[in-house]
């Protein structure tokens, strides 16, 4: 039975950890996985409602999918989220949230391979054609097709949500730091570096994020 079709859903802002964006990884799956897992602050409201809308979809598949098959009912839901671990095991208070897409198969249909990859947006909503490296601690959103499906071995079911576009706000390459990577907010009263002076510019995402799109590309993301 197929599965209930949701909207595209697109995230509040998160920083990325380790994301594959610009070439799949092929280490674990030969036919290669794009990732942007996101970090996120679970304090914040629109994250809080992330949250919530994951969890009402995340249940609603698993009724569907108990239904399929008695040994169904035997499954739990997985949490939608995961907590976010330092290197020494501790909690950083973060909650983390992977969003993965296939890079090619053959299709069923037509017994033809294919390839894609996701489509990456500047800050103002226009395609970016050929996309900087994106590291570590860049500032994203993300696009996503939500489906799901359990794992016999845990009896668990888990929420899948299938990287659709990226909306780069802040980019990170390799080597950088942000404020937003080192978990860093905003300080009163403190010393204020004037923009030349600044070795990574602004920090605020909204009013300076990427913008290095081209014309022609979607400006409704």
């Amino acid at each position: 039975m197929a599965q209930k079709k949701y909207p595209i859903l697109n995230t509040p802002k998160g920083v990325a950890v380790w994301p594959n964006l610009n070439a799949p990884d092929t280490k674990f799956k030969p036919e290669g996985e794009y990732t942007a897992r996101l970090a996120f602050d679970p304090n914040l409201p629109e994250v809080q409602k992330l949250i919530t809308t994951l969890e009402k979809v995340r249940d609603e598949l698993f009724e569907e999918f108990k239904a399929e098959k008695p040994a169904h009912k035997k499954f739990e839901v997985a949490p939608v989220f995961t907590e976010e671990l330092d290197k020494e095991g501790e909690e950083t208070g973060r909650i983390t949230i992977n969003f993965k897409m296939k890079a090619s198969g053959v299709s069923k249909k037509t017994n033809k391979p294919w390839t894609r990859k996701p489509t990456i947006f500047d800050s103002k909503g226009k395609e970016i054609k050929n996309p900087p490296t994106i590291g570590g601690g860049s500032v994203l959103r993300v696009a996503c097709e939500l489906g799901g499906g359990g794992v016999p071995s845990a009896k668990k079911f888990y929420l899948s949500p299938k990287l659709v576009g990226v909306k780069l706000l802040e980019l990170v390459t390799f080597g950088s730091v942000t404020a937003a990577g080192c978990g860093f907010g905003e300080d009163e009263g403190g010393y204020e570096a004037d923009n030349e002076a600044s070795a990574y510019g602004s920090f605020d995402a909204d009013e300076s994020g990427s913008d290095e799109g081209e014309n022609g590309g979607s400006g409704d993301f």
